[in-house]
């Protein structure tokens, strides 16, 4: 792997987050969107985590220029049935450019170790069966565990992106 450095996402960072998510075609309905009406909802959110570190965090890989290569989030949730938090990691995307480099590794590991310093029980992510990420094991080669007894539900407020 080429030399990859994460840290905090910074406001300036939205437009190259926004264009990993253009690039790698996630959804139909957010590319029709102008770049800025795209970034503008991830300033939004870097902003509200900047606000409430112990809530949430998100992560860019940067390149040995400073590019942004690939981002994660993660929401730290109190989960009163377990007595401790829940890392909820909602988000981990590589640009293609960057893709087989090992970025996404190197990003959740930065989040599993951040888990291990807040001392969480756990981590969660939900990973769709049909994606690529799922079909290579990325998530049980890194030794999560696949819950074969929960289902995940969702309820919409607004109409979905994919």
């Amino acid at each position: 792997m080429k030399k990859v450095m994460a840290r905090k996402a910074a406001v300036d960072d939205a437009e190259a987050m926004a264009l990993i998510l253009r690039e790698i075609g996630w959804s139909e309905k957010r590319n029709s969107l102008t770049l800025e009406e795209m970034s503008s909802p991830i300033r939004d959110l870097i902003l509200q985590a900047g606000a409430y570190p112990q809530c949430h965090t998100i992560y860019v890989a940067c390149d040995q220029g400073g590019g942004v290569i690939g981002f994660t989030s993660v929401h730290w949730v109190p989960f009163v049935m377990l007595g401790s938090f829940e890392g909820y990691v909602s988000d981990l995307f590589v640009s293609p450019s960057a893709s087989g480099m090992g970025v996404g590794s190197y990003l959740i590991d930065v989040v599993m170790e951040e888990g291990r310093k807040r001392d969480v029980y756990r981590l969660m992510v939900t990973n769709g069966r049909d994606k690529p990420s799922y079909l290579r094991g990325f998530y049980r080669k890194k030794g999560w565990t696949e819950r074969p007894k929960v289902a995940n539900f969702t309820y919409y407020y607004k109409e979905p992106w994919s």
